[in-house]
């Protein structure tokens, strides 16, 4: 049979004879289809419906994505910002700390200079209260140029000198337990009594000194008055004097004059022996002075024994006092100085 031929294979078929298939296998074969179809569309749908689900995540993700490199960006663009402002704080800060060392370099400069200023001027005070010291012995005038040295430094309030008030602190205790030697007060006393010589009077003119008092005493009225000059010229007629030294009446005014001039050279010895720390030639003086007035002046005329007291009174005055240097607070400053002049600006 030539099979190449469609019609002759229909034909074959047609005259084949049909079987009949039986009814419950058609039934569950239909069945069998139709679940099959059923489920391959379940499956169709359920593609597409999780094919619809992937799409939309993706979409979703896609969504979430660029959201989030749109908040990445605005945060790198936030963070920039930040950097930026820390830079430009960061600037400010540098430059404030620059202004601050230089306001603090400039204020050690100040401080220094002020400080090397009042160390000059407080070592040049203490330089000259120590010569008067010496000199003069004057402890009241050291003790007041300490003290205000003591208040200078302590307005500046540097810590580097504190050594130097230590140094002071320690010197003015010293000078306030010196004994006391009043120099001013002395001479005054001796310039008192060397005014006071020319006036002095001698014993030859004790009689005239006091018929002079009792003429003065007199004065009260013309009666008065004319009573006592008749009196006094009566006594001037005849004068009876007991004089115990009998070359004193020989003294003529030149030699007057030249005893006067020599207490006075006596007192002015006894001053410069004073301002000398001379104990020996001070006390000699006095005495000298004391012998002079007690062998010529009359010592009941109230000047010449006042003076007389005055001088036994500055002979009993020592004045061989071991007065204090001011060595210690001079060292001080000068360290001070030398410290603050080498340290660094």
């Amino acid at each position: 049979m030539n099979q190449d031929n469609p019609n002759t294979f229909s034909a074959a078929l047609n005259t084949t004879p049909r079987r009949a298939m039986p009814q419950p296998a058609l039934i569950l074969a239909i069945v069998a289809i139709l679940a099959s179809a059923g489920a391959w569309l379940y499956q169709q749908n359920a593609m597409e419906s999780l094919k619809l689900e992937l799409s939309r995540e993706l979409a979703s993700n896609n969504q979430l994505q660029q959201e989030l490199r749109q908040s990445n960006l605005q945060s790198s663009q936030a963070q920039q910002k930040i950097i930026s402002r820390l830079d430009v704080q960061e600037n400010k800060q540098a430059e404030s700390s620059a202004r601050q060392e230089a306001l603090n370099n400039m204020y050690d400069n100040l401080s220094r200079g002020e400080t090397l200023h009042s160390l000059a001027e407080v070592e040049q005070m203490l330089s000259f209260a120590s010569q008067q010291l010496q000199i003069a012995g004057d402890i009241n005038s050291a003790l007041t140029a300490l003290n205000n040295i003591d208040v200078q430094l302590a307005q500046l309030n540097r810590p580097e000198l504190i050594s130097v008030r230590q140094a002071l602190t320690k010197d003015i205790n010293t000078l306030k337990a010196t004994p006391y030697l009043d120099v001013i007060g002395i001479t005054a006393k001796l310039n008192s009594i060397i005014d006071s010589v020319d006036q002095l009077p001698l014993i030859v003119d004790a009689g005239h000194t006091i018929a002079s008092k009792h003429q003065a005493n007199t004065q009260h009225n013309a009666a008065q008055r004319f009573g006592a000059e008749i009196w006094h010229e009566l006594k001037q007629l005849i004068q009876i004097r007991r004089i115990d030294q009998p070359d004193l009446i020989l003294l003529s005014p030149e030699q007057s004059f030249f005893l006067r001039e020599n207490i006075k050279l006596r007192l002015l010895n006894a001053r410069a022996a004073l301002l000398l720390r001379n104990e020996a030639a001070f006390h000699s003086d006095l005495k000298a002075t004391e012998r002079y007035l007690q062998q010529f002046f009359d010592a009941r005329a109230p000047a010449t024994d006042n003076a007389i007291k005055v001088l036994r009174q500055l002979q009993t005055q020592p004045l061989a006092i071991t007065m204090p240097d001011l060595s210690a607070s001079l060292a001080a400053v000068r360290n001070a100085r030398t410290t603050a002049e080498r340290a660094k600006p």
